[in-house]
């Protein structure tokens, strides 16, 4: 009787898979901060994006709506906070007392969350944005300026015209450095 062949064994050396681990540790270890880098431009275009929408469908509603619609930054989701900073998130509402302020009886029309390691800062002043029936903004232009970890090097803006449009642009230097002075350690 012949005894069956036997088949060669198939796999890895040990040296073997400590190479591949290494080699892997190592492309991780170079790919980390390009992907940390990508990770903060993403949140960065996501939260300026937030904010033009949000600005965009308060303009359109004061429109619609033939009323005095007020965008303002709110760290509870209800009620206008007192700051330019506007990384806690903001609401939308309708302004039936055109005060500027919002009361239990005036609906809110959108609200944001709070943006996570962004500071987002209003020129010195402006607490609100209010949007006139005719989709024009009250006041004088208004820079809303938007820094994450990145730095100022990176910060951007969104300026509201007096005709109430919104448009992107890059960050003057002081812009970028006060925006930035509001990052949360």
């Amino acid at each position: 009787m012949s005894q069956p062949a036997i088949a060669p064994h198939r796999g890895f050396t040990l040296i073997e898979v400590m190479f591949a681990v290494a080699i892997v540790a190592v492309l991780c270890a170079v790919s980390m901060p390009s992907l940390a880098a990508l990770m903060s431009s993403t949140r960065a275009h996501s939260t300026q994006n937030t904010l033009v929408t949000a600005l965009n469908t308060a303009r359109m509603t004061a429109v619609s709506r033939q009323s005095e619609i007020v965008l303002c930054p709110s760290s509870d989701q209800s009620n206008c906070d007192n700051t330019f900073w506007w990384q806690q998130g903001w609401i939308v509402f309708e302004d039936l007392d055109h005060d500027g302020k919002r009361t239990s009886n005036e609906p809110i029309l959108s609200v944001t969350q709070s943006q996570p390691h962004m500071a987002i800062a209003t020129t010195a002043g402006r607490e609100h944005v209010t949007y006139r029936t005719d989709g024009s903004a009250t006041g004088t232009n208004l820079t809303f300026t938007l820094c994450d970890r990145r730095g100022p090097k990176h910060a951007s803006t969104v300026v509201i015209n007096n005709a109430g449009r919104a448009r992107h642009a890059p960050a003057t230097p002081d812009e970028a450095a006060a925006a930035c002075a509001g990052l949360p350690q």
